[in-house]
């Protein structure tokens, strides 16, 4: 038996085992409710919540293939492991186990071994032992060295942040996706022209990421992108903007119809930041789609973001709509007359703490890192 196999009939067992001892949703020690979700295929419920730890006590996760959770905790430079000390099934339990990184802000397990990137950093955490791959990654000022991911080629693929919000920079590997093998050698730019690709994820063989518009551009509307990346492609920043790639003020003579654009976009300043695949049987009805943290803006008084979403797909693999699912429109008739802002507004969303990362179990359970220190899942019902 393959390993792939043996993990995934690993998978299978604990997740049918977890399933069966589950108690009613609204019977859970751990139920949350707001924010809303739809109740009739999941339950959502606390991991944990430190705001001790302050507003990015959590930030990028990963799942093991035996349910093991690691979390960053960028402002202290920590890498956490969270274990399951009451036997609930959730990992409520943290521990530090690598101190003194450099603003972890990505995390992607892959075959016993942990990778993180922050700031100019790679490293590798196996077996208690951290290793530094690489050190000399472009950041500082501007956005932070985003989310990272191994693809079906068993290479690192990293998100790079763009030196300003915006202006024409100096450093062509600023605002990337780059790719390296697993020991950090043969490092690559796959693709470039982007402002805060938050994270990386693959979806039957091919990589997507974010983008989010630059500050102040709120009245136009639907400009932070998911993006489908090829090799060799230029997304535009900080020249174009939105699927239709029209120009922007700084170069508004650039040819434009040069430029890759987004094949989906959310809402201007709802702030794409995390990002995941969904292959599991767990929840049918999400089953190939991709997980979004929109994060929303501290800088504006109309509320976009603050969400858990999901993108699906057509047929031939092309993003067809995005939907919300925390907080999520229900059968409740009295919800479906309320927006977004509105339910935001009268508690029954994650406003104002912002989502930041999402990362699926090998049972199918999802978790949403959300700031001041907390950490949600959704599991069966």
């Amino acid at each position: 038996m393959s390993v792939c196999a043996a993990v995934l009939l690993v998978a299978f067992f604990v997740s049918g085992a977890r399933a069966q001892e589950l108690p009613p949703c609204d019977q859970r020690a751990t139920f949350v409710d707001p924010p809303w979700v739809d109740g009739r295929y999941w339950c959502l419920e606390e991991v944990i919540r430190d705001e001790s730890a302050g507003e990015m006590g959590f930030t990028a996760l990963a799942t093991a293939p035996d349910g093991t959770l690691y979390a960053a905790r960028p402002l202290y430079g920590q890498l956490l492991v969270l274990s399951d000390g009451d036997g609930d099934g959730l990992p409520e339990s943290p521990r530090v186990i690598a101190d003194g990184l450099t603003l972890p802000n990505g995390l992607a397990y892959y075959d016993g071994s942990l990778y993180i990137a922050g700031g100019a950093h790679i490293y590798r955490w196996r077996d208690g032992e951290l290793v530094v791959l690489a050190d000399d990654l472009p950041a500082g000022g501007g956005f932070w060295t985003g989310g990272i991911t191994v693809g079906p080629d068993e290479r690192l693929y990293v998100a790079i942040g763009a030196a300003c919000d915006y202006c024409e920079q100096d450093d062509p590997a600023r605002g990337t996706i780059i790719s390296m093998a697993l020991d950090g050698s043969d490092r690559q730019i796959v693709a470039s022209g982007l402002r805060n690709p938050g994270d990386v994820a693959f979806r039957d063989g091919v990589l997507w990421t974010l983008d989010t518009a630059r500050d102040g551009l709120r009245e136009s509307p639907d400009l932070d992108e998911l993006n489908r990346v090829e090799p060799g492609a230029f997304f535009g920043w900080p020249y174009c903007i939105g699927t239709a790639n029209r120009p922007d003020t700084l170069a508004s003579d650039y040819d434009c119809s040069q430029a890759t654009a987004a094949v989906l976009t959310f809402p201007t300043h709802s702030t794409p930041l995390g990002l995941a695949s969904y292959e599991y049987d767990t929840f049918p009805h999400i089953r190939g789609t991709l997980l979004v943290t929109l994060a929303g803006s501290s800088h504006q008084s109309h509320l976009e973001g603050y969400a858990l979403a999901i993108v699906r797909f057509d047929d031939d693999g092309t993003p067809s709509e995005s939907h919300i699912i925390i907080p999520e429109k229900s059968v409740n008739w009295d919800y479906d007359r309320l927006d977004l802002q509105s339910t935001h507004y009268q508690g029954s969303g994650l406003w104002p703490r912002r989502p930041l990362d999402v990362a699926v179990s090998a049972e199918g359970w999802v978790y949403l890192s959300v700031g001041g220190g907390r950490i949600l899942a959704l599991r069966p019902r």
